[in-house]
């Protein structure tokens, strides 16, 4: 028997066929950490339009700040590191 092959990070996030994984994994990182802080009581800040929003966990939004022409862009084919 052969081993099963593992599928390394860096090869899900450059392999094309593989971003549908990528996006599930990330929404659903995303969909638990902010129902996490909502159950501890803490608030969540997102993009909303063009602005900046806090959300708190009683439903109430505060705009941080609005943004203008912040749109990034970026190149088909551009990869960029976290450091």
């Amino acid at each position: 028997m052969s081993k099963p092959r593992k599928t390394y990070l860096s090869y899900i996030e450059e392999t094309p066929k593989h971003y549908s994984i990528l996006k599930r994994v990330a929404a659903d990182g995303v969909r638990r950490s902010v129902a996490n802080s909502k159950e501890k009581g803490l608030y969540i800040t997102y993009r909303e339009g063009d602005a900046i929003v806090r959300e708190y966990p009683d439903g109430r939004k505060e705009v941080i700040e609005n943004l203008e022409n912040n749109d990034i862009q970026v190149e088909v084919g551009a990869k960029h590191t976290l450091s």
